[in-house]
């Protein structure tokens, strides 16, 4: 075999170099995406090591399908990026064999653009011009963020307005093939006759609280994604948004009316919500959105709304509206939040295909009015004031259910459906307390395919003669007032069991912690009666040991 031949994989190979661990939020959520992505490799790199990578892979090189760089602002930033440079000076092969380039350059939050110094701006400008000379082809995403702060907003001048237009223009005039501008986080009132290029298909303009128009730039021909969330925009009624647009998110901001905006065909996805909307009847949505989100929004009353057939899913939580009498939703709805969204759930009637509702914070008071329909699989009734369960017909298909702090006292009698995974029953620790919650687990019947139980925070004093489903993964039982558990059978897939805030519960010795459990959590109390075979678990690595230090559920290892 030849040494120089490309290994051949089946997954997407990415590199990403990056001068040390990430400190910003963008910047860790972005490795941690890419991470995430489905058949992808990614191989992380420092760029002071970058050299001795070079030499250590030269008898195997892998084909890297995208090269990302990763800067952020130190105290050190000039130096960070001559090593930057340096690299793209001595191994341009390394980017140029790559199939496209992104680079992510993150500013410092609140630090003025005036106050970098003259020498860290050109740098900067060297950096990009190097990779101009090496690469510029390649280059498809780039991520400028936080790079102007909030006193970029005071500037109305027109000349100072033009350099400003200059300024953001030179971030990105080298980049004939650039499909992806992440241009987030600036506190700037709107683009200054930027030129976009015309390849452009997802742009970012969020995130600094001050954006107030979308005019004042072309949007490109292409554009599928715009990103325009936590601004100041007031309207977008004039806007001209390209026929290719597919998703809109404009959350955050101070728009008013939504009546006269003209929404491409095109548009799946629109997020509307957080601003100060108060009305939709008269709203014209595209006829093709599957995803909509208009919560938070001081909508009195959502009766009369015409919602696109097309509808897969529908967020309206969060709204001063009283009633869902007289509304139709979409039959097409896959997933609906309602989520305090009423003061009452007379009149409301669900769509027969959805396999998600969300119901939480509505005053609830019983589950059988609610007629829910059989396709659904998640369904959240949490904060509301429901007092029992017992004949209560749950979906057949019902895989996940969240019913946490309501009134209820007991599970006795209580069918829940086989195909249950997730039943959440944990009360909210922030709550004021309550008397009614649950005092025992005798006499309960558990799914038999449940993976996840959570009873946290109820006044369970004891669980003895209980068989868990051999099923479950994760037990909750923490901040009860649990004093004994005897002859308790955990089931062999348990992963996490957690027995922490139960501070009278002073022995284990009365029933076994399975193989399987990875993870113990525990009060400080009963860690000094501990059984032998848990301490000698922990002591090899094969379980972790937590134990709480606070009722907010801090752990110590």
């Amino acid at each position: 075999m030849n040494s120089n031949t490309p290994i051949v994989s089946t997954k997407t190979n990415r590199i990403v170099l990056l001068y040390d661990k990430p400190r910003f939020y963008h910047t860790i959520i972005q490795l941690k995406e890419l991470r995430e992505l489905p058949d992808n490799f990614v191989t992380v790199i420092e760029v002071n090591s970058i050299d001795k990578f070079i030499q250590e892979t030269s008898l195997s090189p892998l084909k890297y399908d995208h090269f990302h760089i990763c800067i952020e602002y130190t105290d050190n930033f000039e130096a960070d990026l001559g090593r930057f440079i340096q690299f793209l000076k001595s191994s341009p092969k390394i980017v140029q064999d790559a199939g496209d380039i992104a680079y992510h350059i993150h500013f410092q939050p609140s630090k003025k653009w005036a106050d970098y110094t003259k020498s860290e701006i050109d740098q900067y400008r060297l950096l990009i011009e190097t990779l101009r000379d090496v690469a510029a082809e390649k280059v498809v995403h780039c991520s400028i963020v936080n790079k102007y702060d909030m006193d970029t907003v005071y500037i109305t001048e027109k000349d100072d307005l033009a350099k400003l237009g200059n300024e953001i223009q030179s971030d990105i005039q080298y980049w004939k093939n650039l499909k992806i501008l992440d241009y987030g986080e600036s506190s700037i009132r709107f683009l200054p006759g930027v030129n976009l290029p015309d390849t452009l298909e997802v742009l970012n303009i969020g995130g600094g609280y001050a954006l107030e128009t979308l005019a004042g730039f072309k949007m490109p021909a292409r554009l599928k994604s715009l990103l325009a969330g936590q601004g100041a925009v007031h309207s977008i009624d004039q806007i001209k948004f390209p026929p290719t647009l597919q998703s809109l998110e404009i959350e955050d901001n101070k728009i008013h009316f939504l009546d006269f905006v003209d929404f491409p065909d095109s548009l799946i996805h629109l997020d509307v919500s957080q601003n100060r909307i108060e009305d939709l009847r008269e709203v014209r949505f595209p006829r093709n959105l599957q995803y909509l989100n208009v919560g938070f929004n001081p909508i009195d009353n959502i009766r009369g709304t015409k919602f696109p057939e097309t509808l897969k899913r529908l967020e309206v939580s969060n709204l001063p509206n009283e009633s869902m009498t007289g509304v139709r939703f979409p039959e097409s709805l896959e997933v609906l939040n309602l989520q305090a969204s009423m003061t009452n759930t007379r009149g409301l009637k669900l769509p027969s295909n959805l396999r998600v509702l969300i119901l939480s914070e509505n005053g609830v008071n019983s589950i059988n009015p609610l007629k829910l329909p059989n396709s659904l699989e998640v369904l959240y009734l949490n904060n509301n004031n429901i007092k029992t369960l017992s004949k209560v017909q749950f979906p057949p298909k019902l895989r996940e259910l969240y019913i946490g702090a309501n009134l209820i006292t007991t599970l006795k009698n209580v069918i829940f459906p086989p195909t249950m995974e997730v039943l959440d029953l944990e009360n909210d620790p922030y709550h004021e307390e309550t008397d009614k919650q649950i005092l025992t687990l005798k006499d309960v019947i558990l799914p038999p395919n449940l993976k996840v139980l959570k009873l946290g925070y109820h006044a369970i004093k004891s669980i003895e003669i209980f068989d868990f489903p051999q099923t479950l993964r994760y037990l909750s039982l923490a901040y009860n007032e649990l004093r004994v558990i005897r002859n308790v059978r955990f089931g062999n897939s348990l992963k996490t069991l957690d027995l922490s805030g139960n501070t009278d519960l002073i022995s284990l010795d009365n029933s076994t912690i399975p193989e399987s459990v990875t993870e113990l959590r525990v009060s400080p109390q009963l860690i000094p009666n501990l059984p032998a075979y848990i301490i000698e678990r922990a002591n090899k690595g094969r379980l972790i040991l937590k134990q709480s230090v606070s009722e907010s559920n801090t752990f110590i290892n």
